[in-house]
């Protein structure tokens, strides 16, 4: 395993690459808001051998810099994604991304399909929404709109809203509070603090990321959509809507999988059934 900070721009994204070429097309692994690439620790021994895969932490999250001025849109995380397979010398490879990353996943893979040659989409909350309000959960919602508020105080009191408002996607509690713990490591320092700010800032002003900005027959590679059935930020009328999307969306037979007893956090709590999905998915 090797890690690396690739400079895009102006701003430098930490990633690390993991297992060996030879096999057949890259995975790439694309997290979401307010985690990390630890996010996969344990679904990487998991993936089928003899594949090169990739594994990022996004802007402003990780160990990857602060965004400042950066754009921290799904757009945004999309493009630097993008930027990002260029510079590492990646013409085509599968996507698999959680949550925010599922989002921005598709729209690489929308925008480029040539690209993309498979893509996972595991419980893609922000693909789900049906109105802007929708697209963040209620209690993060309401940390977005007190912005102002934890800019003023120090950084630990945002880090610990956030464990709060985070912890209920976990079926496992126990599991999730170890997890966060991790993932929020970052936002308690002042840059990391400024930087939650700006992400909750972009995602409660979105308004082109979910399955209505993606028409019919928009992705043209084999899709897989994963829900965790115990996910309390997809109910089922949304759970039913990403799955009626999917079916629209891919120009190729998608194929949909719900994980039963799994939350939101999907990588953590079913990393074994995660890693066979992924094998499966590349022989389509």
């Amino acid at each position: 395993m090797r890690g690396e900070f690739v400079d895009l721009h102006g701003v430098r994204l930490y990633c690390y690459a993991f297992g060996q070429r030879g096999a057949g097309h890259p995975i790439v692994l694309v997290h979401g808001s307010f985690t990390s690439s630890h996010l996969w620790q344990d679904v990487l021994p998991r993936l089928p051998k003899g594949h090169r895969v990739l594994v990022l932490d996004l802007l402003g999250h990780g160990r990857s810099d602060p965004p400042g001025t950066a754009d921290m849109s799904v757009a945004g995380h999309a493009a630097r994604l993008a930027q990002l397979l260029d510079v590492m010398g990646v013409p085509s490879a599968m996507l698999v991304g959680h949550g925010m990353g599922a989002a921005i996943a598709a729209r690489v893979a929308h925008e480029q399909p040539a690209r993309i040659a498979h893509l996972m989409l595991v419980n893609p909350t922000l693909l789900a929404a049906t109105a802007p309000e929708a697209r963040l959960n209620r209690r993060v919602r309401r940390l977005a709109m007190l912005v102002p508020l934890w800019k003023r105080l120090a950084p630990s009191w945002l880090a610990s809203a956030l464990h709060a408002a985070l912890l209920p996607g976990f079926a496992h509690r126990d599991v999730g509070a170890r997890a966060l713990d991790v993932y929020l490591q970052p936002f308690r320092l002042r840059d990391g603090r400024d930087a939650a700010c700006a992400q909750l800032v972009a995602l409660n002003r979105s308004r082109g990321d979910t399955v209505d900005a993606l028409a019919p027959g928009a992705l043209h590679c084999p899709t897989a959509l994963v829900l965790g059935d115990a996910d309390p930020f997809l109910n089922a009328a949304r759970s039913a809507r990403l799955v009626t999307w999917i079916g629209q969306a891919t120009n190729t037979r998608a194929t949909i999988h719900q994980l039963p007893g799994v939350g939101h956090v999907a990588p953590e709590e079913a990393p074994d059934r995660l890693g066979t999905l992924v094998g499966e998915l590349l022989t389509r």
